[in-house]
């Protein structure tokens, strides 16, 4: 097939990134300023815990499958792990509602909100062969369409029905119908699923093999979005006892959604990873140290402009996008913010260390961090709430970079070591 530009490349991707990174601030914005402040309060929870779900569901096998440059599984393999991971999220996620104790609406919720998310898992496994494939394009029209599509929906349900519920199941439907209809479709001009094959002995042993060889990845994926999460379960524990006033909890995911959206900046430099594993299977040392240093060059670039424009325009912006007012936390906001730019800095160091396959090295960072972030955040959040909670992630996210770069820099000796 014809293969696509460069130019054309690089705008798809940027537009399905942003795509990505915007869509769960635009349907917070929704809830908060149409809903009751249960309502607001119950979706930013289950967005929260969707969100941790989901690292069971993708497996952080994107990132291998992409630097999979030699061919190592196929896409048959991939698609059996990704549809065992994706069965493995949904089961847990009923174990979890079965023990809680919340009631049924917002059992509902939570339930609904992660099956929107499994069809994010799903659809990541089909842009992963076209990065794979070298077409972020298509990835980037994928992303672009679907959230479009989920979003127009949502926001016409919510506003003319009033019923999160209905939107909900309108936005789980639409997505994997999106999946089928485009991701599937466009992803048998690169390959197809083997039916035949998957069942296979030496199949089932290669999918054992990819677990195996993922799982650092996964565990570490894992630990980081709970640490990411963990000021605001923390925040709703506290707010089911009475400690934590109600809304505390959609406040502080106002707050918090530029951060995630600015950690999500890695997905803009996607097609760098991929070129990072190209010269590296071709022992092109010059051109991936020239790879790295341009990542982290363009991150400090964007961080510095994103952090200064919060810094001026952030709380007035999340006011008028919300209808909240904000302007006492200002303070948390800026923690959270820088907190999150650190935190850009550290993802790009794991992308790095996953096209060298030093993956599993990155367990010493994201032990270290899930464990200062279990040690402090109860603390903090009970001691100054939403304060709190913006200092126990920047703190959090500082030991994440520091052991990080000490990995990285460790690793990195071995790779122009053997070479």
């Amino acid at each position: 097939m014809m293969n696509a530009s460069k130019k054309n490349i690089f705008f798809w991707n940027m537009l399905g990134s942003l795509s990505s990174a915007l869509i769960s601030v635009f349907l917070l914005m929704v809830v908060s300023r149409v809903l009751s402040a249960v309502d607001s309060d119950n979706y930013a929870f289950a967005y929260s815990f969707a969100n941790l779900m989901v690292v069971i569901g993708l497996f952080q096998i994107r990132n291998f499958q992409a630097t999979d440059i030699t061919r190592k599984y196929s896409f048959s393999e991939y698609f059996l792990v990704r549809l065992a991971t994706c069965l493995a999220m949904i089961i847990i996620m009923g174990i979890y509602l079965l023990v809680s104790d919340y009631d049924a609406y917002k059992l509902q919720i939570v339930f609904l909100v992660t099956l929107y998310r499994v069809s994010d898992a799903v659809s990541d496994l089909y842009q992963g062969l076209f990065q794979q494939h070298e077409r972020l394009d298509i990835a980037g029209k994928s992303l672009s369409y679907r959230n479009f599509i989920i979003v127009i929906l949502f926001t016409l349900t919510v506003v003319i029905t009033h019923n999160l519920l209905l939107a909900l199941h309108i936005i789980c439907f639409s997505s994997f119908s999106f999946i089928l209809c485009y991701d599937v479709k466009n992803s048998l001009q690169f390959d197809r699923v083997v039916f035949g094959e998957i069942g296979r002995l030496s199949a089932l042993k290669k999918c054992l093999s990819l677990v195996k060889e993922s799982f650092p990845l996964f565990l570490n994926g894992f630990l980081i979005i709970y640490i990411y999460n963990q000021p605001k379960y923390s925040l709703d524990a506290l707010t089911s006892i009475g400690i934590v006033k109600l809304g505390a909890q959609t406040t502080f995911n106002i707050l918090f959604m530029p951060a995630f959206v600015m950690n999500l900046m890695m997905l803009f430099f996607r097609p760098l990873i991929t070129q990072m594993a190209i010269h590296i299977a071709k022992k092109q040392l010059v051109a991936f140290n020239n790879l790295q240093i341009k990542l982290f060059l363009y991150l400090l670039g964007a961080d510095i402009v994103i952090l200064i424009g919060s810094a001026i325009l952030g709380i007035p912006f999340l006011e008028i996008l919300y209808g909240v007012q904000l302007k006492h936390y200002w303070l948390s906001f800026m923690f959270i913010m820088v907190g999150g730019s650190i935190g850009s800095f550290a993802t790009a160091i794991d992308n790095i260390l996953t096209a060298m396959r030093f993956q599993k090295y990155l367990l010493i960072p994201y032990v270290g961090s899930f464990a200062v972030s279990l040690l402090i955040t109860d603390y903090f959040v009970e001691s100054y709430q939403i304060l709190g909670a913006s200092l126990s992630f920047i703190l959090t996210m500082t030991v994440w970079l520091i052991l990080s770069f000490v990995v990285y820099t460790i690793t990195k000796r071995k790779v122009y070591g053997k070479n």
